[in-house]
C-alpha cells in the first residue's frame, strides 16, 4: 500500500522519497516548436462589409486560409 501525500508548496522536495513517483521530464520551448508542422496555408482575417435595409453597414468578420494571397477574391 503506497500512501501518497501532495503538499502544494516543495512537493519536489519530497518526489525522490514516495514510490512510484516519477517527475516529468522538462522539454525545452525549442523542442516544442521542432515539433509543431509548418503550414503552407497563410491564414487571413477576412471582413466583409454589408449594407442593412436601414441604410447601415454591418461586417462580418472571418479567418481564411489561403494558399496564395491572389485567391483573397475568390472568397465569398
Amino acid at each position: 500500500m503506497v500512501i501518497l501525500f501532495f503538499f502544494e508548496a516543495g512537493f519536489d522536495i519530497f518526489a525522490p522519497q514516495i514510490k512510484g513517483v516519477d517527475m516529468a521530464k522538462q522539454q525545452s520551448f525549442s523542442d516544442k516548436l521542432k515539433k509543431k508542422k509548418k503550414s503552407d496555408l497563410i491564414t487571413v482575417k477576412f471582413i466583409k462589409s454589408m449594407k442593412t435595409t436601414g441604410g447601415n453597414y454591418k461586417f462580418n468578420e472571418k479567418f481564411v486560409q489561403l494558399e496564395d494571397l491572389n485567391k483573397l477574391s475568390e472568397v465569398k
